[in-house]
């Protein structure tokens, strides 16, 4: 399985580029089927679990807790988690604040069963809340060894921007990598229903090819929108969910999408994940297969290679 690196003057990570989602563990994944899709996960090579306080109100930590200390592979894996998520009744209620922070923070150590995680992210973003408070606090948490590297997650590119400036300007620690929606489907946060979320677009695009920061791209397959819609047919009742992606756009890509599936003998998901870890951007992309059935379908596709003619087809808006 392909990596990619971060690095820091003092550290430095190596992540494989499908990572393992556990959005679902503890409501819908039980502590046992999780040992059974995380075991396969790393022996396939994968190296980055991603959780997030919020997670099933803290229980996907406590699963992951489980296992890793069960299992003993706390140092065989990259674990990140995210932390200050508003409160689900208010979404713009923001707990972007060193206190929340911190609270969450140490709440993700109990529950992961560990002194430190390796990337932290901030899981929504506060435009009105300054800089000059935030990052010294970030970097503390860097210098003090609870954190390794710091992650923004639904952060426009333009804050990241402004966040990394402010903090190269001062000798404090970076965001090193960003979590945004980014699929081969080309949304918005209206069509998700969500306008806290930010989705790749074509200004955020030139911020990542420019800086050549990582992006873990979280909900890859769009909910499954092309694996239904190529197995199914754009017309299917199973695709009445879908109607806000159903753009001219991302029907051509549909299109466009099973000419490679068929070109390359790969399944719509490995495709879908292809592009994103193909692209000119440093792509990686969130799994979150709910069995494994799935995940193996995902895994199985992780060495697949498009070039950029392939990547240039399936993104052309025309």
């Amino acid at each position: 399985m392909r990596n990619i690196e971060l690095f820091s003057p003092s550290d430095h990570l190596l992540l494989s580029r499908l990572i393992f989602g556990t959005g679902s563990l503890g409501s819908s994944i039980c502590y046992e089927d999780a040992a059974v899709l995380l075991d396969h996960y790393q022996e396939k090579g994968g190296t980055v679990i991603d959780t997030a306080r919020m997670y099933g109100n803290g229980s996907s930590e406590e699963i992951i807790g489980r296992y890793l200390s069960l299992s003993g592979r706390r140092n065989h894996v990259i674990l990140s988690t995210k932390g200050g998520f508003p409160p689900k009744e208010n979404m713009h209620l923001s707990r972007i604040r060193p206190s929340a922070l911190l609270q969450d923070l140490e709440d993700s150590f109990h529950a992961l069963r560990v002194s430190h995680v390796d990337i932290y992210f901030l899981h929504r973003d506060d435009p009105d809340y300054p800089l000059s408070e935030l990052m010294p606090f970030l970097h503390k948490l860097v210098s003090s060894g609870k954190v390794r590297f710091l992650g923004a997650s639904n952060w426009s590119a333009a804050r990241i921007s402004q966040a990394n400036a402010f903090a190269i300007a001062h000798n404090l620690t970076p965001f090193s990598i960003s979590q945004i929606q980014w699929s081969l489907a080309k949304t918005t946060p209206a069509m998700w229903e969500d306008d806290t979320i930010i989705c790749m677009n074509e200004k955020e695009a030139d911020f990542y090819a420019k800086t050549h920061m990582p992006v873990m791209a979280f909900t890859p397959l769009t909910r499954g929108f092309f694996s239904k819609a190529i197995q199914k047919g754009i017309d299917s009742p199973s695709m009445d969910s879908f109607a806000a992606f159903k753009t001219p756009l991302n029907l051509l890509r549909i299109q466009r999408l099973e000419i490679l599936c068929q070109k390359y003998q790969a399944t719509p998901s490995q495709l879908c994940h292809a592009y994103l870890i193909n692209h000119t951007i440093h792509g990686l992309a969130i799994l979150g297969a709910k069995n494994l059935s799935h995940l193996k379908d995902s895994l199985e596709g992780a060495d697949l290679i498009l070039s950029p003619e392939d990547i240039a087809f399936l993104s052309a808006d025309t």
